[in-house]
């Protein structure tokens, strides 16, 4: 047994303190005759010893509760086991933590959790509760990711997506440390879709049939974006004022601001073509619909459309095992009707308060764009599908103005009305 007390003795007149050790015995003198001065030189003699023995009953008392706390872990997940990757996504569906995203958003989250679980269902068949996957395990999957050859940008959306669902499941996963917090953001390439030219713009225009030629025309001539497209309904075109009013699907859970867009004139006559008694629900009923089963389908019937026009839609990226890259696509002409505007003298703030933009500082900004600019951007696009079949009246530059007031009170409440203010502000300048 370890003993730091010690004991006061003479010797020769001159007093010693004697203690023990770690078994061995000790003695040093004090160098005094007096007991007071002894007794203090004793204690300064004694207390490193004294320090190491408290240093160590500490370390005892640790190791004795560390041991206790597995235990009572043990006992806790025998009660209360911890979440397993099984039940992760059940979870985090229900989890009032999470962001609230989209049925689209979600149906990529959830075969982004999928495809790593089937991973470490077959490579880490042990491995079960969430808080298990360790830094080490997540850097693993990491260069799995890369060896599938997904781009850059399917690999940070794919481990952003992990990162946030075990933070949202944290708590009720017990997990202490985030293993994917550390896994690096591969770097975009930067070669994202391209626009397409006049040319190319004429040809797949000509060749459209059905929905689809609907389809095109409405990224051809409003830069709106595959799902609004797919997605608009009658009561958002308004074929008699001559403007669209739609509130982008990429934003509504943010701030539901609408975006107000002048048809073209071709537009315009091709959605006249269906009777006024027809304009209700959807504008494209059938693309709608299987837009909302498997947006992927009517992905396919557009590439296939290009590629029957003889564009190329993919490029080689010459990096191994990384499959080709989408070149040419849909979101295409969402660029293609930015350079138009751009190449007939639009300028880029009339331009993307057309397109609409996610950055709030941005948006501010638009607010300013007139509706005689955004009409003027629009009705300088080339025609791409000739020019239209019948004449129609003139859009109503008062019966727009009416549509921007209705879009911005119909999107007013209590956390939008400064910003509805601003916009009426500069509406009536």
């Amino acid at each position: 047994m370890r003993r730091t007390q010690g004991r006061l003795f003479k010797r020769g007149g001159v007093y010693l303190v004697r203690w023990q050790y770690d078994g061995k015995d000790y003695r040093k003198s004090t160098g005094f005759r007096n007991l007071r001065k002894a007794t203090a030189a004793a204690e300064t003699i004694l207390a490193p010893f004294r320090q190491k023995t408290k240093v160590e009953a500490l370390a005892q008392l640790q190791s004795r509760v560390d041991r206790e706390a597995v235990v009572m872990a043990g006992i806790d997940d025998a009660t209360n086991p911890p979440l397993s990757i099984a039940q992760a996504w059940s979870a985090y569906v229900e989890s009032p933590e999470r962001p609230d995203s989209g049925p689209a958003t979600l149906r990529q989250y959830e075969a982004e959790y999928w495809r790593f679980r089937k991973w470490a269902e077959k490579e880490h068949p042990d491995l079960k509760a969430m808080r298990s996957v360790s830094r080490e395990l997540a850097n693993l999957y990491a260069m799995h990711l890369t060896g599938e050859g997904a781009t850059p940008s399917t690999f940070n959306q794919h481990v952003g997506f992990l990162r946030l669902m075990w933070r949202v499941l944290a708590e009720k996963g017990r997990i202490i440390d985030n293993p994917w917090g550390t896994v690096k953001r591969k770097r975009l390439n930067g070669h994202g879709r391209r626009e397409l030219t006049i040319a190319e713009l004429r040809k797949v225009s000509a060749a459209a049939t059905g929905d689809l030629r609907i389809l095109l025309a409405l990224g051809i001539y409003t830069g709106m974006r595959f799902g609004d497209c797919a997605t608009l309904r009658w009561c958002e075109a308004d074929v008699a004022r001559g403007v669209i009013t739609r509130v982008p699907m990429k934003t509504a859970r943010r701030s539901g601001k609408p975006m107000t867009i002048p048809m073209h004139p071709a537009l315009r006559a091709m959605l006249a073509e269906t009777p006024e008694a027809n304009r209700t629900g959807f504008v494209l009923p059938g693309t709608a619909e299987q837009y909302a089963k498997d947006r992927s389908v009517v992905k396919e019937l557009v590439q296939d459309h290009f590629k029957e026009c003889e564009i190329e839609t993919t490029r080689e990226t010459g990096a191994p095992r990384q499959r080709a890259l989408v070149s040419v696509g849909f979101h295409s002409l969402r660029h293609s009707f930015v350079s138009l505007c751009r190449e007939s003298g639009a300028p880029l703030s009339v331009v993307e308060s057309i397109v609409g933009h996610s950055n709030p500082a941005m948006t501010r900004h638009y607010t300013h764009t007139s509706e005689a600019a955004a009409c003027s951007a629009v009705n300088a696009l080339p025609y791409m599908t000739g020019e239209p079949v019948k004449a129609l009246p003139a859009a109503d530059p008062l019966a727009t103005f009416k549509a921007q007031v209705r879009a911005i009170v119909e999107g007013l409440n209590g956390k939008t009305w400064k910003a509805a203010k601003e916009q009426l502000t500069v509406l009536v300048q």
